[in-house]
């Protein structure tokens, strides 16, 4: 019988010795993304039992179901999302955020995932239906860092511009009279003239696209996330193409604003 020489044994021992160490290792963790929504409905809400849901949720969902990773996805404020993005504390953030060339200088921006516009809001009953609003001497609020809030701040048409970080706070200022209109995605405000809310108010004049009021929103990723991007952009065109897109659209939006 063969046995076994000091060189062989010393191998074995050293094989069991790394198995035991392997074993002992935690094991690889799982790949997470994290992805951040604008709060604001029909984007990202609660539903009735308290899950958030909406239109980019669902979208931001699909995504990463599609490329078979996990995300943890958070709905701010629009100008936390923003922040955060500049700050590179979140992997891509689908948000309403408009493709600008200002914009496309500090981010990473893929394919459109929509399609926007603007459009003021007011009290019903006190403008005439389908002629833009008067806005000198008039109160309108916008969110921080939108660009209804760079449109307005710039454009000098003798109103005040009254600023808010919410922009449901921003719509609810004209339902109890602290600002005259406000001037916020279209989506949003048509959203809200189907709530109970909403019927007191009314869409005044036709929704705007000039000066960055419109155009293509698309998904955003901090500067240097290429390679992620165009994951991004495949699982996009993906759920495009085999109708995802548009069976979420249909659950939150009233019109298709791809």
């Amino acid at each position: 019988m063969n046995r076994p020489t000091p060189l062989s044994l010393f191998a074995t021992m050293g094989l069991a010795l790394l198995l035991c160490v392997a074993a002992a290792l935690p094991a690889r963790a799982e790949e997470v993304y994290r992805v951040l929504t604008w709060k604001m409905a029909p984007y990202a809400m609660l539903d009735d039992q308290g899950n958030l849901t909406g239109f980019e949720v669902e979208i931001a969902r699909a995504l990463c179901h599609t490329m078979g990773v996990r995300c943890e996805i958070t709905a701010l404020q629009f100008p936390e999302v923003l922040d955060l993005l500049d700050r590179n504390a979140a992997d891509f953030a689908v948000a309403s955020i408009l493709k600008t060339p200002e914009r496309m200088k500090k981010y990473l921006f893929t394919d459109r995932h929509k399609r926007s516009s603007s459009s003021y809001i007011g009290r019903a009953g006190e403008w005439t239906p389908g002629v833009a609003p008067e806005l000198a001497g008039k109160r309108v609020s916008v969110t921080r860092g939108s660009k209804q809030y760079d449109y307005l701040t710039a454009k000098n048409v003798g109103c005040t511009v009254v600023i808010y970080d919410d922009q449901a706070e921003a719509l609810r200022a004209v339902l109890d009279g602290r600002v005259d209109l406000a001037l916020a995605p279209t989506a949003v405000t048509v959203h809200l003239l189907t709530s109970a809310e909403g019927e007191a108010l009314e869409v005044v004049g036709d929704p705007l696209t000039e000066s960055g009021l419109g155009g293509e929103s698309a998904i955003v990723l901090p500067l240097g996330r290429e390679e992620l991007r165009d994951r991004v952009n495949t699982a996009l065109r993906a759920i495009l193409a085999d109708g995802r897109y548009d069976a979420i659209s249909s659950r939150f939006l009233p019109f298709r604003m791809y």
